[in-house]
């Protein structure tokens, strides 16, 4: 995300907010922790991102654009994959991105359960945007048989998505009590098949590819 080059100060502060925001959430991360986490001064943010708040937003939408990304990555070939296959994909790269940047969930959850200005930014920017999109998206594939029609798009994309981060998580809670390191590859890869085995189901093969140009993500992308 940030790290595998030198980093400036700007990019030391910003990889320093994501930290402390989603250890401590916006009211109780303070520019003083971020500062010192960045080996800078307050005067640093100020000049950078003028305030605490648009630090703030810069980390979340730094992140949340990374996620996009991350489940994008391989959308060229989709055209060439099956309803199932494309499901697949997609979850795979959602999941690999939350076991390794657990702090966009963290953000959100804090932000989730102070409520406040900053959760009303969130609704009006691309967490909203995303939900909205894929739940778009997860009815496209309950009409292409990958997804169960049973439960509504709605609750099926909360309950997918929230189930695929859940494990990043509660990953101390998991190693303390089960001695299980969440965030090793091996174990990353058996929780991502256990997401796939439980949700989703393969059609017939011969299932009409999903149409890229009425795909929810990419709808969400030209937003």
């Amino acid at each position: 995300m940030l790290d595998g080059f030198e980093l400036n100060t700007k990019s030391k502060l910003l990889k320093a907010a994501i930290t402390v925001f989603s250890n401590h959430g916006f009211a109780g991360g303070s520019v003083r922790q971020i500062a010192e986490l960045a080996g800078t001064n307050i005067a640093a943010i100020t000049y950078h991102y003028k305030s605490k708040k648009l630090l703030w937003q810069t980390a979340f939408t730094h992140l949340q654009d990374r996620m996009i990304e991350a489940i994008l990555q391989d959308q060229e070939s989709w055209s060439q994959m099956t309803p199932y296959d494309r499901v697949k994909n997609t979850t795979k790269n959602y999941i690999r991105f939350c076991a390794r940047h657990p702090e966009l969930h963290r953000i959100t959850l804090f932000e989730t359960i102070h409520g406040g200005e900053m959760l009303e930014w969130l609704n009006q920017q691309k967490l909203a945007l995303f939900s909205k999109a894929s739940t778009e998206w997860v009815s496209l594939a309950q009409q292409e048989g990958v997804y169960t029609k049973d439960v509504s798009a709605l609750h099926l994309h909360f309950i997918v998505t929230h189930a695929s981060n859940s494990m990043f998580l509660l990953g101390p809670h998991i190693k303390e009590a089960f001695g299980v390191d969440v965030f090793e590859e091996e174990q990353i890869d058996r929780f991502t098949d256990a997401i796939v085995a439980v949700f989703l189901k393969d059609p017939d093969s011969s299932t009409t590819k999903l149409d890229p140009s009425t795909d929810g993500i990419n709808e969400f992308l030209a937003q």
